[in-house]
């Protein structure tokens, strides 16, 4: 597996790293029909030059056997729905052809990265038909003794034994975590993925697009970002913070498909003691979230227009937040969900997936009344609404 892996690597960083622009791409096809009136034959030939175009540059994406293999659901979830992916056709004149029958020319515009976006919401997009798996690229930060441990970026030492057995605990938990939603974890740090990497990519920051090409040469449709800290408590001198900050986001449009955002105080004693108690304790919590998170992304397609952002700005106690999801769904029928996704000392901010979008919802619940609280709307666009927290 290792030298496997090493070999693909090796062919994949020979390569140079460009950025691709998006822009809308020409096709145009030549059609033909014998339908005997003039008019359906015009609006047959563009319908096919639409299937044609769209099955033609599909398979340049997935390959043909992959398209033989998945066609009735290509042609009902993603060609039928062209209008997404191909904003503009323009039909030439129709014309007699020597056979008898009807010709015509038609010019198509096409956006590949829509079209990319659709079959990814499908799990059409990549190449392997198996589990989908998730990569990880976490920096773990000790600031106690102002210590950092980033996987792709430097060796294991002694030095920093300490990070080095949080993170291979956090690999291990993703791990599972990921497994009970069909996902399956790389774990870098376990199988020493730093030592198969070209000595240009062991860098902390590496650049979007070096991310996803390894990615991609992984097979990894998922990236994993972040943090997770160890700090001294703001609060009590003996004790310390833990903090975690995590993102998955979709390799191939950039687009953020989950994020946790956590913050837990350890009890008092030995930093490594008290750290590493808490972080076994917590772990397992925050990896499943994230999982799940990145399971209803997968299965509704992240990229669909019920999913949005609200954010209350204003401290609520835990049980009013509760209260808070229970009101808004009576008082919106069109919320079917919502959940907690970012948590910190003055702001809330949950996913909603509802059939109406956020600025709907606003129009709908201007004001929500909750138990010795008020939330006022303070603003509203197509991918976020955000309510102020008052006490009346």
């Amino acid at each position: 597996m290792k030298t496997l892996t090493s070999l693909f690597l090796s062919i994949l960083f020979a390569v140079p790293a460009f950025s691709q622009k998006i822009n809308l791409i020409d096709r145009v096809v030549e059609m033909q029909s014998q339908e005997k009136s003039q008019v359906t034959a015009r609006q047959t030939m563009i319908s096919q030059a639409t299937e044609k175009v769209s099955s033609d540059l599909i398979k340049e994406m997935i390959g043909e056997a992959k398209y033989n293999r998945n066609k009735a659901v290509i042609n009902s979830k993603v060609i039928n729905r062209s209008a997404r992916f191909i904003p503009f056709t323009r039909p030439g004149e129709i014309r007699t052809a020597a056979n008898g029958t009807f010709a015509m020319t038609v010019a198509l515009k096409v956006n590949p990265d829509d079209l990319q976006a659709l079959l990814l919401e499908n799990g059409l997009l990549y190449e392997s038909d198996g589990t989908p798996a998730v990569l990880p690229m976490v920096k773990f930060v000790d600031k106690v003794n102002m210590r950092s441990f980033i996987w792709w970026a430097e060796p294991e030492s002694t030095a920093k034994a300490f990070l080095i057995k949080e993170e291979k605990l956090f690999e291990q938990k993703l791990k599972e975590a990921f497994a009970k939603t069909g996902f399956y974890v790389i774990k870098p740090l376990a199988l020493k993925y730093y030592d198969m990497l070209p000595a240009a990519y062991r860098t902390e920051s590496l650049r979007p697009d070096d991310l996803q090409r390894l990615s991609q040469t992984l097979s990894a449709p998922i990236l994993l970002e972040g943090q997770v800290q160890f700090l001294k408590s703001p609060t009590r001198s003996e004790a310390q913070m833990i903090e975690l900050r995590l993102t998955a986001t979709q390799v191939s449009n950039g687009r953020v498909i989950a994020e946790v955002s956590r913050q837990f105080e350890t009890d008092m004693g030995n930093f490594e003691a008290v750290a590493d108690r808490k972080f076994k304790e917590v772990v397992d919590g925050t990896t499943q979230d994230l999982a799940n998170q990145v399971l209803d992304a997968w299965q509704r397609g992240a990229l669909g227009s019920s999913l949005y952002k609200l954010t209350i700005r204003g401290r609520l106690p835990i049980k009013v937040q509760e209260t808070f999801k229970d009101v808004l769904k009576n008082k919106v029928r069109e919320v079917k969900n919502i959940r907690e996704r970012l948590i910190s000392s003055d702001s809330l901010t949950f996913e909603v997936d509802a059939s109406i979008g956020p600025q709907e919802l606003a129009k709908k619940a201007p004001q929500i009344d909750l138990a010795g609280y008020k939330l006022v709307l303070e603003s509203a666009d197509e991918s976020n609404a955000t309510y102020k927290a008052t006490r009346p």
